[in-house]
């Protein structure tokens, strides 16, 4: 039988650059910033600042942060693109039947980092087209 072989400082190192991690806020103070580097780096988790949170935080009565959380579920062809899953919660907000709780929004979404969804992702076809009435205007 076998057993474990241990590495103390390879897992004290691993805590360690965990902690430090997990212990730095990033924050943003737009929610695209956020997901433009979701879509960079895969994963992103950061505090929303800034008049976004501040509207976010007059619509929900709760003082506490906004945090937002985005991760690539897919990527497309067409660089610097993905299908991101995107959470954000607000701890304490108040319920309409009292008291406080926990708030969580989540959805997904296809975006690039210029702003634009991927152009593979939008069907055209299907898209609603209003329709255009042109005027004859007589000559008098």
């Amino acid at each position: 039988m076998n057993s474990p072989i241990f590495f103390p400082r390879l897992s004290t190192a691993g805590l360690v650059a965990t902690l430090i991690f997990v212990s730095a806020s990033a924050q943003a103070d737009q929610a695209k910033d956020i997901l433009f580097a979701a879509i960079k780096q895969g994963h992103v988790s950061a505090e929303l600042t800034g008049e976004q949170a501040d509207a976010w935080k007059k619509k929900t009565g709760s003082n506490e942060p906004i945090l937002v959380e985005a991760k690539v579920l897919g990527r497309f062809k067409q660089p610097d693109c993905a299908k991101l899953g995107v959470k954000m919660t607000q701890a304490k907000v108040p319920k309409k039947e009292g008291g406080t709780g926990p708030l969580e929004v989540g959805w997904g979404m296809n975006l690039c980092t210029d702003g634009l969804p991927p152009a593979e992702s939008v069907d055209w076809s299907k898209s609603p087209q209003t329709e255009v009435k042109i005027n004859k205007v007589s000559a008098e």
